[in-house]
């Protein structure tokens, strides 16, 4: 809603194209990755990733965030794009310990996003950005409260 509020304009694929609003949801849940960390992981054999030695049984832990925006997989990651080409992307995880809940809150996010900006459709925030009381912990991202004004 956030987004919404701060860019509006993007959203008019809700009311124009409907049937592309599951690509609006992903790219949301790539842009505003929940979940700050993966899973530990533990490397089965020596590697170097982003010129750093990884040795066999040290725990590696990923930023599902610096993930989501990688620029070799996501043009402008930066950047909140509704026409982007669909690319998978690590907002619930990967692999086999990725969340089970995944599936319901893509449903959710797809039926309450577009309901609430057409039943809202002035929605703004009712308060500067700089205001919002956002999440400051390693776990998950995410706002304490949302004063909104419509």
């Amino acid at each position: 809603l956030v987004s919404y509020a701060l860019q509006p304009e993007k959203f008019s694929v809700v009311h124009e194209h409907p049937e592309r609003i599951p690509l609006l949801v992903e790219e949301l849940l790539r842009y505003h990755t929940v979940s700050q960390l993966g899973l530990g992981r533990i490397a089965t054999e020596d590697v170097e990733v982003g010129g750093v030695t990884v040795r066999a049984g040290q725990m590696v832990v990923a930023a599902l965030p610096l993930a989501n925006r990688d620029e070799s997989v996501f043009p402008n990651p930066d950047e909140l794009d509704f026409d982007r080409p669909s690319v998978p992307h690590v907002g619930f995880g990967y692999g086999p310990h990725q969340c089970v809940g995944q599936a319901l809150a893509r449903v959710e996010l797809q039926e309450a996003i577009p309901a609430v900006i057409r039943r809202l459709p002035g929605m703004r925030l009712a308060c500067a950005l700089e205001d919002l009381p956002f999440r400051h912990d390693m776990a998950t991202y995410g706002i304490h409260e949302l004063p909104m004004t419509w």
